[in-house]
């Protein structure tokens, strides 16, 4: 069951990793780019209230500028994700614990 919980966690990881490369190909490749960030945004729309409040400010480099994008569009999102099914998942191994231990056989008194 560890590894069933590893690859739920890195699940949205991988999607951040698959929209990256989406991103950064689609142009050359003459894709319609538009579709590729609207999925980018898509994937961080849950995150927005907490990631649009100007915490990082404008940078002065262009590069700089595009990495803080896609921190903010793609990985942030993801280690949010992962945070929450970790949670759930404790929670759920935990009310598990409490449903086993309370419905244990209670030995009798022969």
């Amino acid at each position: 069951m560890a590894w069933a919980s590893r690859l739920v966690l890195a699940f949205p990881f991988a999607v951040a990793v698959v929209l990256n490369v989406l991103c950064n190909i689609a142009r050359p490749l003459h894709w319609r780019s538009e579709h590729v960030a609207g999925y980018a945004f898509l994937f961080a729309t849950p995150w927005g209230w907490l990631l649009d409040r100007g915490w990082f400010g404008p940078f002065d480099s262009r590069w700089l500028d595009a990495l803080m994008a896609y921190l903010i569009l793609l990985w942030i999102p993801a280690l949010l994700y992962s945070a929450c099914l970790w949670l759930l998942l404790r929670i759920l191994r935990f009310w598990a614990k409490r449903i086993r231990g309370k419905y244990r056989a209670v030995p009798s008194d022969n």
